[in-house]
């Protein structure tokens, strides 16, 4: 054998170097906790591990395999294993560190980096922004940490998709994963319509958090935690269905399956983005001027929706028992709350202070644990930012949305459908936003700002790939040839 043989690839030491350092604290680990602590330590790095290897080596059916298990983990917890919540940041977090590991394998072999300058650099500064936490005074807690968490994952998780191998075949399986699951979730849906509200009470889920209703009618949530979650799911699975599956009699059936999952989740802001994505399917179609008129109506819907709701007066709720919060639709509508002082419009009143994350720093793992304590709530992503971090950080994540849109629409222009997915992910995600905050939103967030990424990433290997083919030469008569 000869000693070059045994020489270590270059662009294997950054995986081997990642496994060699978990290995060793994982060790330290068990002689410092021991028992089964150290054992479920030892199952989660071993997974984690695991899941960073699939993310470099088989990222298409690592990615599908992620869009069902995030899918049904809201469920799972719920009549299951009221642990298994943190499987989702493992799994977002193996996702990001497989990422890392293949810029810096990329940069030691010399190749150019996949990816977008101005998209990471405005991830990083929105980032940064929650980090530093200016209207919060530096201060650094609990709910702090959940703020910067939960805007987090799903903005780093955008980047993945742009630097994951392979993005054109990933696009491909992660579109039929998210189709299938999609039609599992409008089915327990539609199911849920049949079992009734006392039966799902009885399964265990709860009357303030799941099962909620409008009038007398239940409020499909799916496998989801509550029916806005679940409406928005299903409206990223019929984007994929419009712009990445062909028209058949299967898709036509699979479309009135998602369709009427939608509709029994009674959530108006679904009619909007659906409005807006048939225009965007007309708009594919060449159809500009009736989808145009869609777009604009869906557009006006939806800032008439989030303007209308800025003058709500109610500020305080009660998350742990039936109140306004949580009775009614599942939000408040007191913007007051988060633009009562002009001061604070800049940079935020401080990340945690105020919606998602300072709900999350009432318990561990569970909802169903969480302390009976007031939490102020905001009821739109938009005002969750400015709440946040500010009309600065506002302003910063429209400049992202800016950039992903113009990057799509590029890919579009020159004939690749990859970009027409990003455009309909896009639109979910921001037209969402105005009455739900769905930017940090599970699992609505993580995936589409994952398949975000994904489907541009797949879009600029499409256009290379394009640019690389030889030009073919006209065939010349025989006669000629001589």
């Amino acid at each position: 054998m000869r000693p070059s043989s045994l020489t270590l690839p270059r662009n294997d030491v950054p995986l081997l170097a990642t496994g060699a350092a978990l290995t060793v604290l994982a060790a330290l680990a068990s002689l410092r906790i021991g028992g089964t602590e150290s054992v479920g330590i030892l199952l989660a790095v071993t997974c984690f591990f695991f899941a960073v290897v699939g993310f470099i080596a088989f990222p298409h059916v690592t990615v599908a395999a992620m869009i069902p298990i995030f899918a049904v983990i809201p469920a799972v917890k719920v009549l299951a294993i009221p642990w298994i919540g943190p499987l989702k940041d493992l799994l977002a977090l193996a996702a990001i560190t497989a990422a890392a590991v293949l810029v810096v394998q990329r940069a030691g072999e010399g190749h150019r980096q996949r990816g977008d300058f101005w998209v990471a650099a405005i991830v990083v500064f929105v980032i940064g922004l929650y980090f530093v936490n200016l209207g919060g005074r530096l201060e650094r807690d609990v709910a702090w940490a959940q703020g910067v968490r939960l805007t987090s994952e799903p903005l780093l998780l955008l980047v993945v998709g742009f630097v994951l191998p392979q993005p054109r075949r990933v696009l491909r399986w992660a579109t039929v994963s998210l189709v299938l699951t999609g039609v599992f979730v409008a089915l327990v849906g539609i199911a849920q319509q049949a079992i009734g509200a006392e039966r799902l009470i009885e399964l265990g889920y709860s009357y303030t958090i799941q099962v909620r209703s409008i009038g007398d009618r239940l409020r499909s949530f799916g496998t989801m935690d509550e029916s806005f979650a679940y409406a928005a799911f299903l409206l990223l699975t019929l984007v994929a269905l419009l712009t990445g599956m062909r028209r058949t009699i299967p898709a036509f059936i699979v479309g009135a399956i998602i369709v009427l999952g939608v509709t029994f989740s009674y959530v108006r802001t679904a009619l909007v983005i659906g409005i807006a994505l048939i225009g965007l399917w007309l708009w594919r179609s060449q159809r500009p001027t009736i989808a145009a008129f869609l777009l604009v109506a869906a557009v006006t819907a939806a800032a008439a929706t989030l303007i209308w709701s800025s003058g709500g007066t109610a500020s305080k709720t009660v998350r742990a028992g039936p109140s306004l919060f949580l009775t009614i639709n599942g939000r408040t509508e007191g913007w007051k709350v988060v633009l009562d002082d002009p001061r604070t419009w800049a940079v935020g009143t401080g990340v945690g202070e105020i919606g998602v994350a300072a709900e999350r720093a009432t318990y561990k793992v569970s909802r169903q644990e969480r302390s009976a304590s007031d939490v102020s709530a905001v009821d739109s992503g938009y005002f969750a930012l400015i709440a946040d971090v500010g009309f600065i950080g506002l302003l910063a994540f429209l400049a992202l949305a800016a950039r992903l849109f113009t990057v799509a629409k590029h890919a579009v222009d020159r004939g690749h459908q990859e970009g027409w997915l990003a455009i309909g992910f896009l639109t979910v995600i921001l037209l969402d936003a105005a009455t739900r905050d769905s930017f940090t939103g599970f699992p609505t967030a993580f995936l589409g700002m994952l398949l975000i990424g994904v489907s541009l990433a797949a879009a600029r290997e499409a256009e290379e790939a394009a640019a690389e083919e030889p030009l073919e030469r006209p065939s010349l008569p025989h006669a000629a040839r001589a």
